[in-house]
């Protein structure tokens, strides 16, 4: 059998094709881990209130993920895929159709402020801090929005206003939506927030009980909590309970 040679002309047209779909933007988007921020340094401040030293860090922990506006092209799904720490998933997936970068930046600092409300209500629960005795909290958190920092300003609230010394000196980091109650709520991910909590040296993870299904990524060196409310990571903190393996245990409080 004898196989001609590809005309130069047709090699030229198969080549052009091939770098136009390589460099062509692509409808996903790229998930990865971020960072952990220390929120009880410069994030959560409290007025009104006897406020005590702490110890350690408290990291409230992020995902960095790739603009509605922003092209994903090729070699970004390859690179994705070869670091092995980040997820490609379809556009649609994270963002609704024709809904722009603006109203989405919008909504997620709206869901952030709410989240911070919401957590300073649940630590207040938690101590049993009527309204009318009620200190003046405030919460920052620069270029991060959503509400999954929730548990973490609790945490961080409840550690400032608590004589007891609850991180020990360690490096905790965690992730969950909270409710006024105490309530935690899954989030999105989670996976990629254990990863920035390894990075970031944490000894401890919060995670929310209902993502346990999700967790695959489980660090020798990262004892990960599933937690439900947090009172619950309260206790972990206080008693140093058992750790878990893919969330199979959690605190029964």
């Amino acid at each position: 059998m004898r196989f001609s040679a590809l005309p130069r002309t047709g090699l030229a047209l198969v080549t052009f094709f091939l770098l136009a779909a390589f460099f062509a933007p692509l409808p996903f988007a790229v998930i990865k881990p971020g960072e952990g921020t220390d929120v009880l340094k410069k994030v959560i401040s409290i007025k009104g209130a006897e406020v005590f030293p702490t110890t350690g860090k408290l990291l409230v922990m992020s995902v960095l993920v790739s603009s509605p506006g922003s092209p994903v092209f090729s070699g970004d799904v390859i690179s994705s895929w070869v670091a092995g720490d980040s997820i490609v998933v379809p556009r649609e997936y994270i963002y609704p159709r024709h809904v722009n970068a603006s109203t989405l930046r919008a909504q997620s600092s709206s869901d952030m402020k709410i989240s911070q409300a919401s957590a300073t209500a649940s630590a207040f629960d938690y101590l049993g801090i009527s309204a009318g005795q009620a200190p003046k909290v405030s919460i920052e958190l620069k270029d991060t929005g959503g509400p999954s920092g929730g548990l973490v300003f609790a945490l961080g609230v409840v550690e400032k206003l608590t004589r007891e010394d609850l991180l020990k000196g360690r490096i905790v980091a965690g992730t969950g939506t909270i409710d006024g109650h105490g309530n935690v709520g899954a989030i999105g991910g989670i996976n990629e927030k254990i990863t920035a909590a390894q990075r970031s040296g944490a000894a401890i993870f919060f995670a929310p009980i209902d993502n346990c299904d999700e967790i695959f990524n489980t660090p020798e060196e990262l004892k990960i909590y599933g937690v439900s409310t947090l009172k619950q990571a309260v206790l972990v903190l206080q008693n140093g309970k058992a750790p878990f393996s893919h969330c199979a245990w959690h605190v029964n409080q």
